[in-house]
């Protein structure tokens, strides 16, 4: 993927001993949502992708108030090529979302965003399989030349409790519409966390974890 070594770049840059503060807070944070950093575990490359995304592009650095994402465009100790910059801003510019899958037909990825009833189309895309038309899923997709591609990290949620997330969606577009980025990134994290807290707690019953009078810490 012709994004991955920007988002390499950038995760190496904001994690240097310069961000040591930022570093150990995240880690703590999602460690606290996600569970450890097994290296031995089935999930570890998927969970350190979602880690990945979520400190590039939604945790905001402690002195910047600011996304690496969006910090990188200004600053002057990170350098960026010329020929690279169209590429940082199709980053910046990325839709993360909640979705649900259509279909796959000769390679392209057909995709709904929850929030917008907006259809994707992902051409020629690398991720064809693991989609399934009753779970609904988070995803990033990236402006790539008039297109859009995926980014690497997804967490799909059990089909179970799609009727309890699309009733969630819809109360977030009922907020005015100056509401909507931050309560769609709020919703997306809350959803993120109870599918981690299910998998910590399979005995519990899954409509006991994604609901809004869980007993767990969510």
């Amino acid at each position: 993927m012709i994004f991955e070594p920007l988002i390499e770049k950038i995760i190496q840059f904001y994690t240097s001993p310069g961000y040591r503060e930022d570093v150990v807070e995240a880690k703590n944070h999602f460690q606290e949502v996600a569970g450890s950093f097994d290296e031995s575990a089935p999930d570890f490359e998927a969970k350190m992708a979602q880690f990945t995304d979520w400190y590039v592009f939604s945790r905001r650095l402690k002195r910047m108030a600011e996304a690496p994402i969006e910090y990188c465009l200004q600053d002057s100790k990170y350098s960026i090529d010329d020929n690279e910059k169209a590429l940082y801003f199709s980053l910046r510019n990325s839709r993360h979302s909640l979705f649900e899958f259509i279909k796959v037909k000769k390679g392209d990825v057909y995709i709904r965003d929850l929030f917008t009833d907006f259809e994707y189309v992902i051409r020629n895309s690398n991720i064809t399989i693991g989609f399934n038309r009753e779970e609904l899923f988070e995803a990033r997709l990236i402006p790539f030349e008039n297109e859009f591609i995926f980014a690497t990290s997804f967490c799909l949620h059990p089909a179970q409790v799609s009727r309890f997330i699309t009733k969630e969606i819809r109360k977030v577009n009922k907020l005015p519409e100056t509401e909507h980025a931050k309560a769609r990134e709020d919703l997306i994290q809350r959803l993120f966390k109870m599918k981690h807290k299910h998998e910590q707690y399979r005995h519990l019953d899954i409509r006991d974890v994604y609901s809004n009078e869980s007993k767990l810490r969510i």
